[in-house]
Parts: C-alpha cells; sequence; structure tokens
C-alpha cells in the first residue's frame, strides 16, 4: 500500500481529521513561512485573479498593497470559498440533486468548511489582527467527551459511553500503581538511587491519585463516580489511542481559535478590504495565454452573458477540482498532467440544530467531540460559542461522504443515518433535533470536491512554478491543501514569483 492508500482509507473510515492526523505524523502537513516583504511598483500591470476563497483573497489583497490592477473573478455570489459558514436563508442544489435551503434560527450556523485554526498558523491570524477579525478559543479535547465502542470484541466497555476523564484517571492511574509498586519492591532495574525512587514514587502517587500508604489507586471525586475500570478492559477498548501527554490531532497543541461569529468573518474581512475588485457571478469559461497576455472568458450565472478579461497575468485559485474541467492552453504539458492528476477530499458535513443544549444541561460538555469510531459519524462535534444559551448546532457528521452509502442518499436520509447512530449516545437527540443542513463537498457546484489531496514533491514542485503567464495560487498547490494557511501560503508564493518577475521586467 501506498501513503496515499492509506490516507484515502483513513478519510473514508473517520473522515479528515483521522486523515489528517495520518498526514501530520508523516511530516506531509508542513509549516508556516514567513509573509514576504516586496517592494517596488508595477508600472501599470494588470492581473486577474480566479477565485475568492482564501488564497484568491490573499493575493487580490497583497497585489492591491503593491499597486497592481487587479480583478477577482468568483463563480459564487459570495466570497470565501471552503470557508462558508451556513446561516438561515443559505442554500445550494447539489450536483443532480436536490435543492437545500438553510433554516436555522437566527444567530445559529454551521462552518462547513474550515473551522479551526491552528496556533501555529501565523498567516492566517496575522491577517485576522490586521483586518479586524476578532477570535475565540475553539475546546479541541474536553475531559467530559464520552468516547463509543460498538464491537463486543473489543472487551465489556463496548456498548456503554465512556468519560474521557474516565479513561485518563484509569489508565494514569492504574498504570501509575503498578510501577510505584515495583519501585517499592524493588522490581524495577533501573539508574536510580533511593531518593531518586521515593521522589518517583511521591510523583506517581500525586499524578496517579494513588494512596500513599498502599499505592493503590482509588478514582478521585474529578473522575465524576468512585467507579474504576478494570486496566485489561481499558486497554482492549482502544480508548487509550486518544489519551497522551501532549494533545497532537487535528489543529495541534492548544490552543486552537475559531473567528467569533463563524469562520466566513475572514474572508467577508477581505471582501471589505477589496470592494470593487471582486466580481461576483462570474463563472469562468476558458483561460488562454499567449507571449504578451492571457485572456479569460467568464460566464455571469444570472444573465448567462459572457465577457472576455485581458490581463498581463492570471493567478488560478480555483480548486483543482474545477481547473480540471476548464479550456486552458498550457503551455507545459508537464503541469497540465500535475492539474489533471490532483484529487480531492470527499469530505462532508452536517449540522443539525437543536432545541436546547441538552449536552450541556445533561451530560456537562463544553465544546470538544465525540470519540466513536464505530458509528459511521466521522467527526461528531459539540460547538465552542454561546455556552449556556438555548439554542445550539451540533456538528454531527464530519467524514468521508461515501461513508454508510450518504453520498447517494436523499438529505432526509443522511440526517436519519446521523439521527440514528448519534442517538446510541445521546438518546435525547431525536426529541430536541429541529432541524438539519448538509454540505457533502464533492457535489456542491464551483467545488466538487473539499480540500485538495497532499501533491506529492514532483507534482507540488511542478505546480509552485508558472506556466507561461499562469500562476497557480490554490492551497491545492500548497504542502497544506486541507488548511487556510496551505492557500495563504499557495498565494504567497505565486504573488513573490510573480512580482520578481515584474520588477524584472
Amino acid at each position: 500500500m501506498t501513503r496515499r492508500d492509506v490516507l484515502q482509507a483513513f478519510g473514508t473510515i473517520g473522515g479528515g481529521s483521522l486523515m489528517m492526523g495520518a498526514m501530520n505524523v508523516w511530516g506531509l502537513m508542513g509549516g508556516s513561512r514567513p509573509r514576504p516583504i516586496l517592494e517596488g511598483r508595477p508600472p501599470g500591470t494588470r492581473v486577474i485573479v480566479l477565485g475568492a476563497g482564501i488564497s484568491g483573497l490573499t493575493t487580490g489583497y497583497e497585489l492591491g498593497k503593491l499597486d497592481y490592477d487587479y480583478q477577482i473573478l468568483e463563480a459564487r455570489d459570495w466570497v470565501g470559498g471552503l470557508m462558508w459558514t451556513v446561516r438561515r436563508g443559505a442554500e445550494h442544489t447539489e450536483v443532480g440533486g436536490e435543492r437545500q435551503v438553510c433554516e436555522f434560527d437566527e444567530g445559529q450556523y454551521l462552518n462547513a468548511g474550515a473551522w479551526r485554526i491552528p496556533n501555529r498558523d501565523t498567516g492566517v491570524l496575522g491577517y485576522c489582527k490586521e483586518l479586524g477579525v476578532p477570535l475565540q478559543l475553539f475546546v479541541n479535547w474536553s475531559d467530559a467527551n464520552y468516547m463509543w465502542e460498538e464491537d463486543p470484541e473489543r472487551g465489556p466497555l463496548a456498548g456503554r459511553r465512556v468519560r474521557m476523564r474516565e479513561v485518563k484517571a484509569d489508565l494514569r492511574g492504574s498504570t501509575s500503581e503498578l510501577l510505584a509498586k515495583a519501585l517499592d519492591q524493588g522490581q524495577i532495574d533501573a539508574p536510580l538511587s533511593e531518593e531518586d525512587k521515593e521522589l518517583l514514587v511521591q510523583f506517581l502517587v500525586r499524578s496517579g491519585y494513588l494512596d500513599s500508604e498502599d499505592l493503590v489507586y482509588r478514582p478521585p471525586s474529578l473522575r465524576g463516580s468512585d467507579d474504576r475500570y478494570d486496566l485489561s478492559a481499558l486497554l482492549r477498548s482502544g480508548f487509550g489511542s486518544q489519551v497522551r501527554s501532549l494533545q497532537s490531532g487535528t489543529g495541534g497543541p492548544a490552543p486552537v481559535f475559531q473567528p467569533i461569529g463563524g469562520m466566513q468573518q475572514i474572508p467577508l474581512a477581505f471582501q471589505r478590504a477589496l470592494g470593487d475588485k471582486i466580481t461576483l457571478n462570474a463563472e469562468v469559461r476558458s483561460i488562454r495565454q499567449t507571449e504578451d497576455e492571457v485572456r479569460v472568458v467568464y460566464r455571469d450565472t444570472q444573465t448567462g452573458r459572457e465577457t472576455e478579461e485581458i490581463a498581463d497575468y492570471c493567478v488560478c485559485c480555483l480548486p483543482m477540482s474545477v481547473l480540471q474541467r476548464i479550456d486552458v492552453n498550457y503551455t507545459s504539458s508537464d503541469m497540465a498532467a500535475a492539474v489533471r492528476d490532483s484529487r480531492h477530499s470527499e469530505s462532508a458535513k452536517m449540522g443539525l440544530q437543536m432545541k436546547r443544549r441538552f449536552w450541556e444541561e445533561d451530560d456537562g460538555i463544553y465544546g470538544g467531540h465525540l470519540y466513536g469510531r464505530s458509528l459511521q459519524l466521522g467527526e461528531f462535534s459539540y460547538p465552542s460559542n454561546d455556552y449556556f444559551t438555548e439554542k445550539g448546532v451540533l456538528l454531527g457528521f464530519y467524514g468521508g461522504g461515501q461513508t454508510g452509502g450518504m453520498v447517494d442518499m436523499p438529505f432526509a436520509g443522511r440526517i436519519e443515518h446521523v439521527l440514528a447512530n448519534a442517538s446510541k449516545v445521546h438518546p435525547q437527540m431525536r426529541e430536541e433535533f429541529e432541524t438539519a443542513y448538509c454540505v457533502w463537498w464533492e457535489k456542491v457546484p464551483h467545488s466538487l470536491g473539499a480540500y485538495g489531496a497532499t501533491p506529492p514533491p514532483d507534482r507540488l514542485e511542478q505546480l509552485s512554478k508558472a506556466d507561461g503567464r499562469i500562476y497557480m495560487g490554490s492551497a491545492g498547490a500548497s504542502s497544506r491543501p486541507a488548511w487556510i494557511e496551505g492557500g495563504i501560503q499557495s498565494a504567497w508564493r505565486s504573488i513573490g514569483a510573480l512580482h520578481e518577475r515584474v520588477m524584472r521586467g
């Protein structure tokens, strides 16, 4: 099996989070580079930017600082691309499928694509500060969250909802007890002095909540009950895979952030800064280049009228899955192949509005996720905003759109799948459920897939080059296509290369 095979399997089983966790382990997530410092002013150079997702908006914003004559073309009637915050009145019609209109209450929303910002992503965090986008903490892990496993071969904890804090306390307590007793009985062959052993036992007593007299683990009140899960049962359950000294899952170590009011607040801030430089409802039909210019033909999605724009250069920030369907005269067959061979995730999301925040009122859960691999929900998450209010929107599903055959179901069937499985852990779901909104990105027009697959090194190298007068500035041409930061880094690379070329004359 190749890494790609493994990542695709992870995406199908556990959704984007499991896939990106594996990518992080393999060092495929890349890192943040500082914003380039660009100097000089171009002599009347015109640039067409395709797409008003985060990469296109970043490109336009930075080109504007350098006094370029630029225009951004966006097929949708809103900006943001995958940074789409679904609110009341939002709508879309799936490719070959149903039309959907969001009926959430005012103030309720679903981040249908990007939804969290790691603290290491200095590019997007810098723009939030620069553009005045207020942030709040995103609760990525909580000791109050539940874990669930259905497979009876996993042991006596199968079919029971188990708190993360119970798993952490009992695993740490039981293993601390074993080690402390072994030290006390001199059964550990280690180069420790008697004083070292005494100090280590004291540490184990404190960290594992052991009785200092008999070194027995007795669950603390913080655990939630005096019961104790057998160590063997915990090990067989697989729950220990989520317990580690530092949380390294999707988003990286805490803190993780989100914009107040939804992820789309970031592209909306860019839009306010760019003003009339964005043309909406402009669906690109063809990109033709000569030695001297680039011609882009686009169709007004409301009137059907076609218009041609002419520029010196083009920065293409469209999803690769969309670009593959556009007539482009590449100067390089290698670039054409790199675009053609690019792939996108089939990730999907579903938000469910509940009458009351029962996860807070009944279960004391404030943010974090439900860990249940066997539930076919991918990642099920609780909102990290508007605590103690009446209603809320749960992220009931975030995983591969093919899960459970849902991609071929009507919306009602997908909702039923999520309610049926989530109710095993939260039996209140059906009674409290009001309305839902489904976003299966592979069936969303002008996206045709979620974030891009990480390009292999040779393809990434090719996508990082200019093809004649065309530059690839989308997140799909970066080492971190699944993150906002990837789109920003790709935009910076394209702007830097283009500006250097222009200033060389």
